[in-house]
């Protein structure tokens, strides 16, 4: 395995600008937009650290089990599974392919079986078979069930099997699956298709009543709902239909998706009106909405009152709620506020917070209407919950402002958070009697505040280990301390959290790592905070219990780590961290090498000498150490590093990457002088971008300013790797023509000039060691593998 040194250097070295606070940066650290903690574990009040940057649904279920507190979360409704239900789809709404490749091999192994033929040749661009299918796989299912019901019956002949199998491939057209057809563009026209022949009237009836269902399907996947209604309600009034139980139901959806779809229609009609007349279309189709929901309830409540649908009540429930979202929806977005604003009642009802979900997605969105920003102001006054998740998500997600390491465009998105942070603490201290919302208002007031008033601080550490928002609290307090100077206090707490069997029990990696970087931020030594350098990259959640999976890679330095080991250490410093016990093998070893690189580009011969003595110990890299410490003078020790680092990869800069005991060298044709790039002259240079990103607090200052600033500041003047291992290689050139390694070299620098991190006369650096390749080593294999210079 070669060394994993140079994968990360870039971002290590801040050689290009990367976008830090906006797009869809990724935290590998702490996921900051949901709890890693299992919904489950979530909902009965295990919070771990709560974000303000958490999606809304485990805000809510965060401010119910606040407001209730430990014991009384206990005894209120909190039906299993209803916070997962309420967050919508694990997999974001995507299907399985290989899920549906299963479904459409047993629809079509049902056909084989019925018809006794011979499965069709597998075709590797059959998109069917592939998975990718447009009907519903509950469309196939149902239809390989019903096709081996029916092949069993005593009067099921190959003709009418095959009649009806071939009406149930049209069906599957009208929704877009056919494996015959091409696939259709993305915006041409829709296919026109015919409805199945129907069956003749001397046909049996039970096979007629079969291929009724058919036509009414095919009706509702055409887009034709007033026939598919029509056709689903004759089914259901029918009282020996074979499949009866499905017309009413699929009556309803019909009814629907007629509804949804004059709802689309009547909206994209308004949106080309002028304003005037869109108020007034607007107010004509919210009545004819009212109907048409009032309608669905009716057809709802009937299905509700059969006792032979039982199975089918809960599905019809959920439609009636499903169209009640679709059809009025401020309406029952306020209703629904207004329910979930008791945390005694139960929010996960017919499913409630999820219907929520749906809607303040849109209503609470900061892209929305002035209209709708309008309404949700007022419904945040009038309801405690939403107040609550507006407070802690408005604003920047970096509570601290100014004080950290942040872009101006944090900085001054911060400066809005004003308003928010004396709406939290205001709400906190009025709230007297009410010790359930004084519980959540003193989370938000900490959260949001940075640097706590002396009552909050106070408030915040009374709290105990049990309660729901304890975690939170100790976070926010050390960050407080953190801010306010308090660098004892800080590792006070912080220490006792690490340690804390409330921490360990969360088993949450965001929590433990929001406290390692809180008290990493504090350390009083180097040797103090390689303590709490290393943390647990942020795991997925597994598919079926929702929590963590286990870590598959070993703790990693993050940003602020990074920042700290390349700007914030003399090399002196960072050598004598490469033998912290805290630190494994791998990372030690990548330490004492950048220690050993730095020292000697700065002319540290014996520092030099005692970071290769303490490098020698990766197996990897002995007998390079080795060589390189029993070399005479500085010019033969500079070569020999020029040619470790250019063989192996190494780098100056820790890039977090580890050398393993089973490291290989590079290929000889792979290398390249991509070392590092501009070395920045100080602390804020080094990983930047992806400290913005972790939104991690400002690096210790733990080393000799003095010492590491003049360090920094001829590392600064270096030119890039490429052109700083360029010159070395003509000068070796000059001074050892009869060098083998040479034509190698050489063919090295002009690779590397062809992109990457340049110096401005690289073009110029390029040229001239092509022409000593070509001139001097003529034939040579280097020289034919060069056959241009860039």
């Amino acid at each position: 395995m070669m060394l994993r040194l140079i994968a990360a250097a870039c971002a290590a070295l801040a050689c290009a600008a990367a976008t830090a606070s906006g797009g869809d940066a990724y935290d590998r650290f702490v996921n900051r937009g949901a709890s890693d903690i299992a919904p489950a574990r979530y909902q009965n009040g295990e919070l771990g650290v709560l974000l303000p940057s958490f999606e809304r649904m485990y805000l809510y279920a965060a401010w119910r089990a606040i407001a209730l507190g430990a014991q009384e979360l206990k005894s209120q409704p909190n039906r299993s599974g209803g916070l997962e239900r309420a967050l919508g789809s694990k997999a974001g709404g995507w299907l399985d392919a290989g899920d549906g490749a299963k479904v459409y091999a047993a629809w079509q192994g049902a056909v084989g079986s019925a018809l006794k033929r011979a499965p069709a040749p597998k075709n590797d661009n059959d998109m069917l078979a592939r998975g990718y299918l447009n009907c519903p796989t509950g469309a196939y299912s149902f239809a390989t069930d019903t096709l081996s019901g029916l092949a069993k019956r005593a009067d099921a002949t190959p003709a009418r099997l095959a009649a009806w199998v071939a009406s149930q491939r049209q069906v599957f057209k009208f929704c877009g699956d056919d494996p015959d057809a091409p696939q259709r563009g993305y915006g041409a026209p829709k296919v026109v298709l015919a409805p199945p022949a129907e069956l003749p009237a001397t046909e049996a009836l039970y096979w007629r009543q079969m291929q009724q269902y058919q036509l009414a399907a095919a009706a509702f996947y055409d887009g034709n709902y007033t026939v598919s209604a029509q056709r689903f309600a004759q089914i259901g009034a029918t009282a020996d239909h074979p499949l009866r139980q499905w017309g009413d139901y699929l009556n309803l959806r019909s009814l629907a998706r007629a509804a949804s779809q004059a709802a689309s229609q009547a909206a994209g009609q308004a949106a080309e009106q002028n304003p005037a007349a869109a108020r007034l279309a607007k107010a004509g189709a919210a009545g004819l909405q009212e109907d048409r929901l009032a309608a669905i309830t009716v057809a709802a409540q009937e299905i509700q009152r059969d006792p032979a649908l039982a199975s089918l009540h809960e599905a019809s429930r959920a439609i009636v709620r499903a169209m009640q979202v679709r059809l009025t929806p401020q309406a029952r977005f306020e209703q629904l506020s207004r329910l979930l604003d008791e945390p005694r009642a139960d929010p996960y009802l017919d499913d409630h917070l999820g219907d929520w979900r749906v809607l303040a997605d849109d209503r609470l969105s900061e892209w929305t209407s002035k209209d709708k920003q309008a309404a949700s102001q007022q419904l945040r006054g009038a309801t405690g919950f939403i107040d609550w998740i507006q407070t802690l998500q408005q604003c920047g997600a970096r509570p601290d402002g100014a004080s950290d390491n942040t872009t101006a465009a944090t900085t001054a998105a911060d400066a809005g958070c004003a308003p928010q942070r004396a709406h939290a603490l205001q709400q906190w201290r009025k709230r007297g009697g009410d010790a359930g919302q004084t519980r959540v208002w003193l989370v938000a007031a900490a959260v949001k505040a940075g640097q706590m008033p002396a009552d909050l601080e106070q408030a915040a550490l009374k709290v105990p280990a049990g309660s729901p928002e304890y975690l939170t609290l100790r976070y926010a307090l050390a960050r407080h301390y953190r801010i306010k100077g308090q660098a004892e206090q800080a590792r006070a707490i912080g220490d006792a959290m690490l340690a804390s069997p409330a921490l360990s029990a969360s088993a949450s990696s965001n929590a433990r790592n929001l406290f390692l970087q809180e008290r990493f931020a504090v350390a009083a030594s180097p040797s103090d905070a390689a303590n709490y350098l290393l943390r647990t990259v942020s795991r997925s959640a597994d598919a079926d219990t929702g929590e963590s999976a286990r870590a598959a890679e070993p703790p990693q330095v993050a940003a602020d780590g990074l920042r700290w080991l390349n700007g914030g250490l003399s090399t002196a410093e960072l050598l004598a961290l490469a033998g912290h016990p805290k630190l494994d093998a791998g990372l030690r070893a990548s330490i004492a090498v950048a220690a050993w690189m730095r020292a000697d580009l700065l002319g540290q011969g014996e520092l030099a000498l005692q970071a290769a003595q303490l490098a020698q110990a990766a197996p990897a890299l002995a007998e390079a150490m080795r060589q390189y410490r029993t070399l005479p003078a500085a010019p033969a020790r500079r070569h020999a590093m020029v040619l470790s680092a250019l063989r192996y990869g190494l780098s100056p800069v820790v890039n977090g990457s580890r050398i393993e005991a089973d490291s290989k060298p590079r290929d000889k044709a792979e290398a390249l002088a991509d070392l590092w790039c501009k070395i920045p002259t100080g602390a804020a240079g080094w990983g930047a971008p992806d400290t913005e990103i972790e939104l991690s607090p400002p690096a210790p200052e733990t080393g000799r300013a003095d010492a590491r600033g003049k360090e920094m500041a001829t590392l600064g003047a270096l030119p890039t790797s490429t052109g700083f291992v360029g010159a070395h290689v003509l000068q070796r050139a000059a001074a050892v023509p009869a060098d083998p390694d040479l034509p190698w070299l050489l063919h090295v620098v002009v690779q590397s000039t062809r992109g990457g991190c340049l110096d401005a006369d690289a073009k110029a650096l390029s040229k001239n060691a092509f022409k000593l390749l070509h001139k001097r080593y003529m034939g040579d294999e280097w020289a034919r593998k060069t056959p241009y210079f860039y």
